[in-house]
């Protein structure tokens, strides 16, 4: 990638963060150089090897940096050098990180190859990375594989790690209220804009029947089989790197490791399912395939995979439905052309997920039911509201009034 000088405000003093940050990894130093777009990076050559500092978010912990690393390490052996190998602090053997102003700094080795992602790091206003799939005319079924069969063996190599490490609520069950919490603000936030923007509305009809069915699924799952992980959290294109052209190409690493945490093996597998070239039932199958040769997924992940699929897009379409339709700092953004291309790839992969999951003739037998459910509690309610019916005269078996005496009936 070619270097970029930094010169906003804010990469000017991550730049500065990360120079800084630099003897304490390195005693001998040739020199160091920005990378591409990412003022959060630093390349650093020292000696006969390169490396990469990274400056992390202001919602970094010591312990996830910490985490991170230790995975990292373990699963180093079992991926054929495609992961990035932690380097400590010189002379502390055990310290993985040092702060620099209010943020962590952390160095790895560095990795050969360039981002699968055909277009550049577009970032928000607020510095924000917008991550989009690839076209649908950039097959990369092949990349796509090896990257399923890597993070399998990642997952396999830290279960050790995974397994000391007890989340306090099931991964999907936290994954679940993390989708319900986000889709109730992006309703009300995005939702006003839905009478001119038919996107907005084509989300709002799959957020409304994903959200109940999913919910459904996980309780009647419960934890029975789905099993925990050390996960990667954010795969995107972006994130795998390759080398060699058309079919020659190869798998030379996956980086991006700054939101590692314990959760769902699917959580991986479903954002490479749909965070690079879309959903599909048959990229599914083969997604699914490729990750069984070198890990386990019991059957009821494997049926649970469309469930987590979909509960991660209905955030991210919103996310990227307010940016393109809602927020006006993005107004003639020059990431406007692939932001808006991305989003019709990924609206069209939760729509198929959504007929998948609550098929449209279920879903309206399931609502009238609902309804004539709800109009029945409804009359249950008002006739036990209105108590013990006074008792008729003896020998009085009109149920409603008669005519009045001596009126005739006209007409």
């Amino acid at each position: 990638m070619r270097p970029k000088t930094p010169d906003a405000p804010a990469d000017s003093r991550a730049f500065d963060n990360l120079k800084e940050a630099v003897p304490r990894f390195f005693e001998h130093v040739q020199r160091t150089e920005p990378v591409g777009s990412a003022p959060h990076l630093l390349r650093v050559i020292s000696g006969d090897a390169d490396f990469v500092l990274r400056e992390w978010d202001s919602k970094a912990t010591a312990e996830r940096v910490n985490l991170t690393a230790r995975a990292l390490r373990l699963a180093g052996p079992a991926t054929a050098e495609r992961l990035p190998v932690p380097r400590p602090v010189s002379g502390e053997d055990e310290t993985w990180a040092i702060r620099t102003g209010d943020r962590m700094v952390s160095a790895a080795s560095w990795l050969p190859g360039r981002p699968l992602a055909r277009y550049g790091d577009f970032r928000t206003p607020d510095g924000d990375v917008i991550d989009v799939p690839l076209p649908a005319s950039a097959p990369a079924e092949t990349i796509v594989l090896e990257a399923v069969r890597t993070i399998g063996r990642f997952h396999t190599a830290t279960a050790p790690l995974a397994q000391s490490m007890r989340p306090a609520a099931s991964p999907l069950t936290r994954l679940l209220r993390e989708s319900q919490a986000t889709w109730t603000a992006q309703r009300r936030d995005v939702g006003e804009r839905a009478a001119s923007s038919p996107e907005i509305r084509r989300w709002l009809r799959c957020g409304n029947r994903i959200l109940p069915v999913a919910t459904e699924y996980l309780e009647q799952s419960g934890a029975t089989g789905v099993g925990t992980a050390i996960i990667h959290g954010d795969i995107w294109p972006a994130n795998l790197l390759i080398e060699g052209r058309g079919d020659t190409r190869t798998l030379t690493g996956v980086v991006g490791w700054s939101r590692v945490t314990v959760g769902s093996p699917l959580i991986d597998i479903a954002h490479i399912a749909i965070h690079t070239t879309g959903w599909s039932g048959a990229l599914a199958e083969s997604i699914l395939g490729a990750y069984t040769e070198v890990a386990n997924l019991s059957p009821m992940e494997r049926r649970l995979l469309p469930i987590v699929a979909a509960l991660d897009l209905v955030p991210r379409v919103g996310w990227l439905l307010n940016l393109a339709f809602v927020d006006d700092s993005m107004i003639g953004h020059e990431s406007q052309p692939v932001l808006r291309s991305g989003l019709k790839s990924l609206l069209m992969s939760l729509e198929n997920l959504t007929q998948i999951l609550a098929p449209e003739s279920e879903w309206n037998q399931r609502k009238t039911i609902e309804q004539r459910q709800t109009r029945i509690d409804s009359a249950t309610k008002r006739s036990a509201g209105k108590g013990t019916t006074r008792a008729r005269p003896p020998g009085s078996t009109r149920s409603r009034p008669g005519s009045r005496p001596g009126k005739r009936k006209t007409g």
